[in-house]
């Protein structure tokens, strides 16, 4: 017969093997699921994808590509530009910059390629809006100096209103020298390799924890009850993905849209109005690109669809311009309505080399 204290010894000895074992099962989940799935979202170790897939935890979306440029002509960044005269200076945000890597990144590639244009982009300073930014290159004589044909103006629509002053001295000018003194925005575009990770990358890290609850709350919620990317099914096939009529696009497309106003797409309308006259003085015309966004683009293919449509573009649309607006909606309407795929990558807010590239084919410079 067992003593007290040789019972609660073999008591003791089981319990400790019970946490060893649950200890041993918890390890082998938390490694399991980041080797099967979150290493390779968090880090694009395998392949690299998009931020959309990588913010909500969604492995089914993901869409690997690598940065390769095929185009005959390709564009200038400002930090490798050594002077001369160019065809087309072009200023926006992560559109402009190669934001959703993969092939042909650059709609300046296209562009160039497609037009026979030299074809320069500046970057977007942090504290100077973009069209602020023109009227000071063109007020300071540096436009001038290039003397291009033709300004191409880039924002994302979610952008276009929100970054908006209340008002623009057209007057306004900046020496180089000064104008330097301003940070400008970087933008990174999804690499050949490996992204930099943005959280913990060990296998205990709390994305296990995220894909777990990611993938059940998204049955329940769009956007899993907190997630930043909203996920939602589509009446039709457009992405070429294990799941190829998901649409992921992120919360900014819906909310904080205050700002979207008559009144304010005026306000925009007017300054373009007249930042282009400014510029036809020189001899230059501006062409303004705002890039749909991707809920916009695809709204009319999610069935029941309990979210509010934009009408950015439709009312832009029908106001009186003296700039040439590069309708970017109106064209990948087009074709995703003929069944094109891939038009925006599916974990991602940016459009593909096939947006680029269509849009560059319809878009006449005179």
């Amino acid at each position: 017969m067992l003593t007290t204290g040789e019972h609660n010894r073999m008591t003791f000895r089981s319990f400790s093997r019970w946490v060893c074992l649950m200890m041993l099962v918890y390890m082998a989940c938390n490694l399991a699921i980041w080797k099967l799935v979150t290493e390779d979202l968090l880090t694009g170790k395998k392949c690299a994808g998009g931020d959309l897939a990588r913010m909500g935890y969604i492995p089914e979306s993901k869409m690997c590509r690598q940065n390769v440029d095929s185009l005959p002509r390709r564009h200038i960044e400002f930090a490798n530009f050594n002077g001369g005269p160019v065809d087309v200076v072009t200023i926006g945000d992560s559109f402009s910059n190669g934001g959703g890597g993969g092939k042909d990144r650059y709609y300046q590639d296209h562009l160039a390629s497609q037009h026979n244009f030299t074809v320069l982009n500046i970057p977007q300073y942090k504290d100077i809006d973009k069209i602020s930014t023109l009227s000071i290159l063109n007020n300071n004589g540096y436009l001038a100096k290039l003397n291009p044909q033709f300004v191409v103006l880039e924002c994302a629509e979610k952008m276009c209103l929100q970054d908006l002053p209340d008002a623009i001295d057209f007057d306004r000018t900046l020496t180089a020298a000064e104008l330097n003194k301003h940070k400008t925005v970087t933008y990174v575009a999804v690499p050949h390799e490996a992204h930099i990770p943005l959280i913990n990358t060990d296998f205990f890290s709390e994305a296990n924890v995220k894909f777990i609850k990611n993938s059940l709350l998204y049955n329940f919620s769009d956007n899993a009850y907190g997630s930043p990317v909203y996920k939602t099914k589509l009446c039709r096939p457009f992405f070429s993905v294990s799941k190829p009529d998901i649409l992921l696009f992120v919360n900014g497309d819906i909310k904080d849209r205050k700002k979207f106003t008559i009144a304010n797409i005026t306000r925009l309308n007017t300054f373009l109005n007249t930042l282009s006259d400014r510029l036809k003085a020189k001899g230059i015309s501006l062409y303004f690109m705002p890039c749909v966004d991707k809920y916009n683009l695809y709204s009319e293919y999610i069935p029941d669809n309990p979210y509010p449509r934009s009408t950015f573009f439709e009312v832009l649309r029908k106001m009186p311009r003296r700039f040439e607006l590069i309708d970017t909606k109106e064209i990948l309407r087009e074709e995703i309505a003929k069944g094109e795929k891939d038009v925006y990558y599916s974990d991602d807010t940016h459009w593909s080399w096939k947006a680029s590239k269509r849009i560059f084919e319809q878009v006449e410079f005179h």
